[in-house]
């Protein structure tokens, strides 16, 4: 009895740790948002991440699907005044569902956008968010579906326990680049050529059409050294409405530090 009499009263002493919370689960995916701050300060962006977590053997997919797919929705419900950034994507995977190709996630992925509160909030903010998603295997689809919400204090935006993940999740998220970046359609193919690239090695990187409809998903961009530029030459999709005239394609691996996004636009 003394011990654990004494086991109570060194108990009695310790500071009171909240249950971590857990994500909320819906078809073959689990979902949760974090905020990496314990408080806002107004006119300050909240760095968030929303991470998913995948059941092994199921996959998720990115911006640009390929064939079949969905990609993430996200719908937030702010405070008056507040506003949501762009849901920025990490580096997806290439895979194949049946004969349908792909690009999407398998495992984990960690999205992350910026909540801005107005220069003139004050009080709690209770940040709601609703995720959609489809998640499939080699025989079928299952759609997701969770309704999330974070409640952050005003306060001086103190670093959270999130602030890693999110330091960690950045370096997947490619960042805009200024590349001189041309497409050039040819029939039922398009030359993707990096033309002021001579900085950046391009040898074995891996390369993911961004923009949905453009390249055929089927037909991996290869990207080769010649005399003048670093180049590709793939298959326009069937599903392209008309000639291309936007295309952005992440770059990463290789010997890049970070994975990049370039950007085409045909001039008007």
């Amino acid at each position: 009895m003394a011990g654990m009499k004494q086991l109570i009263v060194l108990a009695a002493g310790l500071p009171l740790v909240a249950p971590l919370m857990a994500g909320e689960k819906s078809g073959h995916a689990e979902a949760e948002v974090l905020a990496g701050v314990e408080s806002y300060q107004p006119g300050k962006a909240v760095p968030v991440a929303v991470k998913l977590k995948i059941e092994p053997g199921w996959h998720s997919y990115w911006i640009n699907p390929g064939v079949g797919g969905m990609p993430l929705k996200a719908t937030w419900s702010l405070p008056g005044g507040w506003t949501a950034g762009e849901l920025r994507q990490p580096v997806p995977k290439r895979f194949m569902t049946g004969d349908l190709p792909g690009f999407g996630y398998e495992g984990e992925a960690v999205y992350l956008v910026d909540l801005l509160p107005p220069s003139g909030a004050t009080g709690e903010a209770e940040c709601k968010l609703e995720l959609a998603w489809l998640t499939c295997n080699e025989s079928s689809c299952v759609p997701g579906d969770v309704s999330l919400s974070l409640s952050l204090p005003q306060g001086d935006a103190k670093a959270g326990a999130a602030a890693t993940v999110i330091a960690e999740a950045r370096r997947k998220i490619p960042e805009p680049k200024e590349l001189g970046f041309k497409v050039v359609e040819n029939g039922d193919s398009l030359s993707l050529m990096f033309l002021d690239a001579d900085g950046i090695d391009l040898a074995g990187v891996s390369a993911f059409p961004a923009t949905p409809d453009v390249v055929d998903p089927s037909d991996p961009i290869k990207i080769g050294r010649t005399r003048d530029a670093w180049t590709a030459v793939v298959k326009k999709s069937e599903y392209a409405d008309g000639p291309a005239t936007l295309l952005e394609v992440v770059l990463a691996g290789g010997k890049l530090d970070r994975p990049v996004l370039v950007s085409w636009r045909a001039d008007k």
